[in-house]
């Protein structure tokens, strides 16, 4: 028979690098993406170049995401709550929705990134510019969600 009589240690979380480091690492995917897509690395011929940013763009943030957010809750508790995970990974693409919202209507928001590689194409510039901000909101998001993924149910 086992002793019950010790209390059992608590599962304290992952430390705050680990769960930064799968933040970043969901970032670059996010941002090289949209690098490749924008900058015209990935040949999409037949499919409109706003699919990438508006349609794969936002099904690959959820879908590393929801990995990202079940990986830490799985080193943290040991075990995943599935469900929740996915409803806290469905709110990844509204951030991604009105960045790109924001620089359809306020270009001007894309110059102080395209101006650094002036000597490039303009479809590079652009490329540039879309993986910075995708970069910046995926860590944003990621690095909010992994810190809320990391709650052990009780």
């Amino acid at each position: 028979m086992a002793d019950t009589s010790k209390p059992t240690k608590p599962l304290t979380g992952l430390s705050g690098g680990v769960r930064f480091c799968i933040a970043v690492l969901i970032a670059l995917a996010l941002g090289l993406f949209t690098l490749l897509w924008d900058g015209g690395y990935i040949p999409y011929s037949g499919i409109p170049p706003w699919v990438g940013t508006a349609v794969f763009l936002p099904l690959l943030a959820v879908g590393l995401g929801f990995g990202g957010n079940a990986l830490t809750q799985f080193l943290s508790c040991n075990q995943v709550q599935w469900l929740i995970q996915l409803q806290r990974a469905a709110i990844i693409p509204l951030p991604f929705l009105l960045l790109w919202v924001l620089l359809y209507f306020f270009p001007i928001m894309r110059w102080p990134i395209e101006g650094l590689a002036q000597h490039a194409t303009p479809t590079v510039r652009r490329g540039l510019s879309s993986g910075f901000y995708a970069f910046w909101i995926g860590l944003y998001t990621q690095s909010i969600l992994v810190g809320a993924s990391q709650l052990c149910p009780v």
